[in-house]
């Protein structure tokens, strides 16, 4: 095994412990986010949560730019 069969093999174990949610409303007031224009999700690893916010990503429902928002909430 190479360095790039490797690298490939962990790419695909980490894709496979992302977990996502979709989120049809905003739980949290997000700056700049429009849920009539965006797809708004969760994400994180699947292992056991962690204290602290949710990590946030956008989808453009037009162009399919993706917009990472960052953490946020409690």
């Amino acid at each position: 095994m190479n360095i790039k069969e490797a690298e490939d093999l962990v790419r695909k174990h980490l894709a496979d412990q992302i977990g996502i949610h979709f989120h049809p409303k905003p739980p949290v007031a997000i700056y700049g986010f429009n849920p009539e224009e965006n797809y708004l999700f969760s994400f994180g690893l699947s292992s056991p949560g962690m204290v602290g916010g949710d990590n946030y990503i956008a989808i453009s429902k037009t162009t399919g730019e993706v917009r990472t928002l960052g953490t946020m909430g409690e």
